[in-house]
């Protein structure tokens, strides 16, 4: 059995309805890094965001922009991981050097996206797995990563 698929075996046997315990890992050193450490973050992806996305990258696909219903881009749901894996676990001074994703279902403008990020092993080379899931329901980005820390 895959990364993925343990974790999204965990997720399901814990139950999403209620706020999961979040720890903060804001001063997370090597030392006090620990395999199991989760974190999650919720947000409200609008088209706003969407938009803007689209101005930063030059994506204004219509199926981003010009939709009834506008698909966020998959590349801003990784962004959201990005940003949680960079702030909050493992933190400041973390480097993704090796990523794979998939995206099974996709996420809409006005969708609540819960994004997880889970460690899973903890050596010279951090791995761990994450998920965004929307309307606490459907999976719209699921993936695997390397990280290294560098010193600050």
């Amino acid at each position: 059995m895959n990364l993925i698929q343990s974790f999204t075996r965990f997720l399901k046997n814990h139950s999403m309805k209620t706020s999961p315990k979040i720890r903060l890992f804001a001063n997370t050193t090597m030392n006090n890094l620990r395999e199991g450490d989760q974190v999650s973050v919720f947000k409200v992806v609008t088209n706003s965001d969407i938009l803007k996305f689209a101005e930063l990258t030059g994506d204004y696909n219509p199926i981003h922009t010009e939709s009834a219903k506008n698909i966020v881009h998959g590349a801003l749901l990784n962004g959201l991981v990005s940003g949680l894996i960079g702030t909050k676990l493992p933190g400041a001074g973390t480097i993704v050097i090796e990523q794979n994703l998939a995206f099974p279902k996709p996420c809409y403008a006005g969708d609540s996206v819960e994004v997880i990020v889970k460690i899973v092993s903890v050596r010279k080379i951090i791995k761990c797995i994450y998920m965004c899931i929307a309307n606490r329901d459907k999976v719209v980005l699921e993936g695997e990563a390397k990280l290294m820390r560098k010193a600050l």
